[in-house]
């Protein structure tokens, strides 16, 4: 073959080569079934440096427990908690109002753990954290604003029972329905104090490198995701019984 053909043809294979190669990968990348992953049962975000990805539940071994920091404030009258300030179980939940597991949390698991808080052995702190954009931002702020008339829990609720409600006319409406004193509410949702508050709790997940809502410190030990009541009784019973 004649060298000045060779030159043509050798470049002409490899690129028919390279084509054929890429196709492979791209037909073998391909889900057959069309199958959509299964949805997990927590938000997540991105952040410029991830930490590992944590199991659902992080072991209790005592090396495990030692290391998770204790995030209670146990601040008497604190309106976004419930239970006693000694309570011997602290239970910490972050999350999200534009999240929707933190919504199947709190309708399904958060009473259980309430009872708890209610008989005196769980000390239960809500911290509100927004990660999702800014409806969370401001349902995040509207809540700390009713915190402020001592009526968090309350529209903490009326919060996950209607999560498209989160423009500044409805967050307003809210607060009218739970008779709150909307000039005073209009005037913390710009408060210097209500919005320290608020990033003080996004400060502090940061600092936990949260990454997904919702997630849990109990005992001790961070648990991630809406997992159910039984996970929650499980370490709690186990705290209370060392």
């Amino acid at each position: 073959m004649p060298a000045s053909r060779a030159r043509i043809l050798v470049p002409v294979l490899l690129l028919l080569v390279l084509v054929a190669v890429v196709g492979g990968l791209l037909a073998s990348g391909s889900d057959d079934d069309g199958a959509t992953p299964a949805p997990s049962d927590s938000a997540s975000v991105e952040v410029e440096e991830p930490a590992a990805t944590a199991p659902a539940v992080a072991p209790t071994d005592d090396d495990a427990v030692a290391a998770a920091p204790d995030v209670t404030r146990r601040v008497e009258g604190d309106p976004m908690a419930a239970g006693p300030v000694d309570a011997p179980v602290g239970v910490v939940v972050y999350s999200d109002y534009s999240c929707p597991y933190c919504q199947s949390w709190v309708v399904e698991t958060q009473p259980t753990v309430l009872e708890y808080a209610e008989e005196g052995t769980v000390r239960l702190e809500w911290r509100d954290v927004a990660i999702l954009g800014e409806d969370s931002t401001r349902a995040a702020v509207a809540a700390a604003a009713a915190a402020e008339q001592g009526r968090y829990r309350e529209f903490h609720e009326l919060l996950f029972a209607d999560m498209d409600a989160r423009s500044p006319e409805q967050l307003t409406a809210m607060a009218e329905q739970l008779g709150l004193d909307v000039e005073q509410f209009t005037a913390d949702l710009t408060d210097p104090d209500v919005l320290a508050g608020v990033q003080r709790t996004m400060d502090e997940a940061q600092s936990l490198g949260l990454q997904s809502t919702p997630s849990f410190v109990v005992a001790g030990t961070p648990v991630v995701g809406a997992q159910p009541a039984e996970v929650f009784v499980e370490l709690i019973e186990a705290a209370l019984a060392q």
